[in-house]
């Protein structure tokens, strides 16, 4: 979506967990937009493009219904929000994992490449402009590089710390106030994080936002992400730390986990 305006990053910076100040053309954050409770609506990845515009990028599910939820703050923002129709293809390559690549015909932008993890990047390019052949599955690459992502089902069902947004960069703590900052702070201060971000495998197919029990059919985290490779499917899921310790099944008794791992320790927080 294109975030266009003078107002789009003093917006940003009241409305998501990520800190615009000082952005320039080119930089990128990823960012989080919270309701008051603190629990994630979107993550986004923001790309400056000048003073006037930003893009954002995230689920098309996702990023219509933080439209739809922005609306009444947008009335009094000096920026519009609206959806583009670019694409968004990853090959492999490396770039500067703070800034992005601008690519202009004349004075028209066509093309944004951003870095996704060490080896790969993201391309982003307008409808009329041709597309890399050597594709790799961007999905198995979110996991693979532990960026969790919200998903429809899971709308407002995570704390930044949940997905691990404090260890990676999304959330910053020295910025200010933004919707949901109280919450999100005060757990990072003065709090321990009861769930967090881990890798994982299973065999079964299973959906985002689906349930984990352990042994004793106790709640101990659900599935955040998740992509089919090879036979396996690949997961990020948030979980109680301890409960990596032990058996963990999809409710209901089936489709056990196995390769369950800590994405980030605590010593990154």
């Amino acid at each position: 979506m294109r975030l266009s305006g003078s107002g789009g990053k003093e917006f940003l910076q009241g409305q998501t967990t990520a800190d615009f100040n000082d952005c320039g053309p080119g930089d990128l954050r990823y960012a989080a937009f919270c309701n008051p409770k603190g629990r994630v609506l979107a993550d986004v990845l923001a790309v400056v493009i000048d003073e006037q515009e930003i893009l954002l990028r995230g689920r098309t599910t996702v990023m219509a219904a933080l439209a739809e939820h922005l609306k009444p703050y947008l009335g009094f923002a000096r920026c519009s929000l609206t959806p583009i129709d670019w694409r968004i293809s990853c090959c492999d390559g490396s770039a500067d994992e703070r800034h992005a690549e601008l690519r202009f015909v004349e004075s028209s932008l066509v093309a944004v490449t951003v870095p996704i993890g060490p080896e790969h990047i993201e391309c982003w390019s307008a409808p009329h402009e041709s597309q890399s052949e050597d594709l790799a599955d961007l999905l198995w690459l979110e996991i693979k590089n532990q960026r969790a992502r919200i998903e429809s089902q899971t709308i407002g069902s995570y704390l930044p710390q949940d997905l691990d947004y404090d260890c990676n960069g999304t959330v910053s703590f020295t910025k200010g106030c933004y919707t949901g900052q109280e919450i999100v702070a005060r757990l990072h201060y003065r709090g321990t994080p009861k769930r967090r971000l881990h890798r994982a495998e299973t065999a079964t197919a299973v959906v985002a936002g689906d349930t984990l029990v352990n042994a004793e059919g106790k709640t101990v985290g659900s599935i955040v992400n998740h992509c089919r490779k090879d036979q396996t499917h690949e997961l990020l899921i948030e979980l109680i730390p301890e409960a990596a310790l032990e058996p963990i099944t999809l409710k209901g008794g089936h489709g056990e986990l196995s390769r369950v791992t800590r994405c980030h320790d605590d010593s990154s927080r």
